[in-house]
């Protein structure tokens, strides 16, 4: 008979999650997990070309290597997102204009986004990425301006916050975890953390 491997508490460990944002740190402690949110210290360039997935994993572990000398013994968290429709992709817009713009171009379509979770615990990494498809309702230019203007999704690849207004703009989503869309993707990191001998139920 299976017997799953005895696990630790992760409260036990020193988390760090290299990210000020409020929502990626609301899923940690909706998962039970203590922490501390620090601000990454990495400048993410823009993507150009290659792989996707392999971009986005990349700025993922590099958010928690720019703080890793600081958190010698830490158990740093963090996670990175982009948006891809066709072969035009999206990160965050920073601009109302922008904004505007990046949901014109969803409106009504399916489209991807890659969230990728990094972890990194006494000098090894692990890194893995989740795929959710998203299918945006057709909306009118007046119903995209009033939620831009409602939500200020500046600094949301894809200009929507999907746990607040942003969940009445798609038509259909499929993804393993709803967080991965939010911003970090906690089926992924409850699996790595287990690999790593650590348990958010002990």
């Amino acid at each position: 008979m299976y017997q799953p491997r005895q696990c630790r508490s992760i409260n036990e460990a020193f988390v760090v999650l290299a990210s000020k944002a409020k929502w990626r740190s609301d899923i940690l402690t909706q998962l039970g997990i203590k922490h501390r949110c620090v601000s990454h210290k990495f400048d993410e360039p823009e993507y150009e070309q290659g792989s996707l997935k392999t971009f986005v994993e990349e700025i993922a572990l590099e958010k928690g290597k720019s703080i890793e000398v600081s958190f010698p013994s830490a158990l740093i968290v963090s996670a990175d997102q982009l948006v891809a429709l066709d072969d035009m992709v999206f990160g965050k817009p920073k601009t109302r204009d922008a904004s505007i713009h990046q949901l014109t171009l969803l409106n009504g379509k399916w489209h991807q986004l890659y969230c990728s979770l990094s972890v990194i615990y006494l000098g090894k990494s692990y890194i893995q990425t989740e795929k959710a498809l998203l299918k945006m309702r057709e909306l009118t230019l007046d119903e995209i301006a009033n939620y831009v203007d409602r939500e200020k999704p500046f600094d949301c690849c894809g200009s929507y916050r999907i746990e607040s207004l942003g969940a009445s703009l798609f038509e259909e989503i499929q993804a393993k975890d709803p967080n991965s869309i939010i911003g970090l993707p906690g089926n992924l990191l409850i699996g790595i953390l287990r690999d790593l001998g650590f348990s958010n139920l002990m």
